[in-house]
């Protein structure tokens, strides 16, 4: 006789299905698309404004933290669902994700949905799962536990505070996106570390908070910033091991500190454990192309628009100034275009003057640093710089090098020196007629870790200052120290 098993209750049923859905779930989303590439691409749809900048971008931001440091996934962001024209231009296996986030009390209450192109382009509904509030913890825990996602890392560390009223204080440190704002609150942001010293999260947060504000007045910043700034960073990538947000912002701390050595060592490391993070090479170009491993700038480079693709966007973080370094400047025009399509700020704006005056119209340059001088939007520095350009184009060069005198002296003060931007005060000094101080600032640039050897050479705005006695010397050292980093760097270790 066969033995027979008690009847299973209904809401045990009930569960057994529920799970059975989401595992289906997440089954589907990847049938039609097998990922014979081993990458997983995830695109995220910005959320509607809230008016909660911690649950809109601090909450964007944590999630694809998530995404990256569990499933090792390549992530870019939409503001809105692609056409579907764009659709059809998007990878075969990628996900679509959009996100709600709803503050009660101390709670979450998350609601997410997931599909692909080819599901959208076929008329298929999103997979939707709403989540009653709960503690933060518990929420982004069962979010991750139904994801259509292979997870690639475990780790034993929190994402996440533990306190749930201190899940709320690191989104709205996350949603700062201003400088001053972030030196501001430092305070709270270091406490807050503190108090969680597990969450990777918290410390990856302090580390671009401390590196944000050594941008600013150094009256403020206090003794030690670089240091503690290092420290936050640090001990991120301690309890993550290559954590993608830490490790590249680290990178570009390093760089603008002349650290390129220990920048690409970190981004190795990374890079190793996870391939598919597009930063990452963003991280590899800006260490290599200042250090003159232009071939290895290049590679990341490509390595970044291949995981990317159709979903590339220019760099919110900088003019990609490696196609000008290699004598390409036409691309290097391009570039300055597709960033000036995403984002208009001086930045952007000064290096158009800067690409029309290196092709000699000099009027289409007079006009671009006008326009960046006048600009609200954008770093200050950058504004500098069109003032100074701008003088020098009207023939006022005793007001130009008054000018950057004084910006010499304010960076001088900084502490972070960033010797790619000094080398631009070298170029405009040259310009000026001031060998002198050119020679000063571009031996201050190469002390600073800017040692691109081709640029040196090749820039047209330093023919004066290499007819300097100085010059030779100062020729020979930066050409020693590019000849070792080649050594340690090659082409091939831009990548995983």
């Amino acid at each position: 006789m066969a033995n027979l098993q008690p009847p299973i209750p209904l809401r045990t049923w009930m569960i057994l299905a529920a799970a059975l859905s989401l595992g289906l779930a997440g089954a589907w989303m990847w049938q039609s698309a097998p990922r014979s590439s081993g990458i997983v691409r995830v695109l995220i749809i910005a959320p509607e404004p809230s008016g909660q900048a911690d649950v809109d971008f601090g909450l964007e931001t944590l999630l694809q933290d998530h995404f990256e440091v569990l499933a090792g996934a390549t992530v870019a962001h939409a503001k809105a669902v692609p056409p579907p024209a764009e659709l059809r231009k998007l990878p075969s296996d990628l996900a679509l994700f959009r996100f709600q986030g709803r503050r009660e009390g101390h709670r979450l209450a998350l609601t997410t949905q997931w599909t692909t192109p080819a599901k959208l382009l076929a008329g298929r509904p999103w997979i939707r799962e709403t989540q009653p509030p709960m503690d933060p913890g518990q929420a982004l825990g069962a979010w991750v536990d139904h994801w259509p996602l292979d997870r690639r890392h475990r780790i034993r560390t929190d994402l996440h505070p533990r306190a749930p009223e201190r899940f709320w204080d690191l989104l709205q440190a996350m949603a700062i996106r201003d400088d001053q704002t972030a030196l501001a609150g430092l305070a709270a942001t270091q406490a807050l570390a503190e108090a969680e010293p597990r969450c990777a999260t918290a410390w990856t947060t302090l580390g671009d908070h401390l590196y944000r504000s050594l941008w600013v007045d150094p009256a403020q910043a206090g003794v030690g910033l670089n240091s503690r700034t290092h420290r936050a960073f640090q001990r991120a990538v301690e309890l993550v091991p290559g954590h993608p947000r830490a490790t590249f912002l680290w990178s570009l701390m390093l760089t603008d500190t002349g650290n390129q050595d220990r920048a690409l060592r970190a981004l190795e490391q990374a890079a190793h454990l996870r391939p598919g993070i597009p930063d990452l090479y963003h991280g590899f170009a800006y260490a290599g192309r200042t250090a003159g491993l232009l071939e290895g700038a290049k590679g990341a480079l490509a390595r970044q628009q291949a995981l990317l693709g159709a979903m590339a966007q220019p760099s919110s973080w900088f003019a990609e100034t490696t196609y000008l370094y290699l004598g390409d400047w036409d691309t290097f025009g391009r570039e300055l275009l597709r960033a000036r399509a995403v984002r208009l700020d001086a930045n952007v704006v000064f290096y158009q003057g800067y690409y029309a005056l290196l092709k000699g119209d000099r009027q289409a340059a007079l006009a671009f640093m006008k326009a960046g001088e006048a600009m609200a939007d954008g770093p200050a520095p950058f504004q500098d710089l069109c003032r100074v350009y701008l003088a020098y184009l009207e023939g006022r060069r005793e007001d130009g090098l008054a000018e950057l005198r004084r910006i010499d002296d304010i960076r001088g003060k900084l502490r972070i020196p960033d010797g790619e931007w000094t080398f631009k005060e070298a170029e405009v000094y040259s310009l000026l007629g001031d060998a002198d101080r050119a020679v000063d600032c571009a031996t201050r640039a190469f002390v600073q870790g800017f040692s691109c050897a081709r640029w040196y050479e090749a820039s047209p705005f330093l023919d004066r200052m290499r007819t300097h006695p100085r010059w030779p010397t100062l020729r020979r050292n930066i050409q020693e120290r590019q000849a070792v980093l080649e050594g340690s760097f090659p082409p091939s270790a831009f990548g995983p």
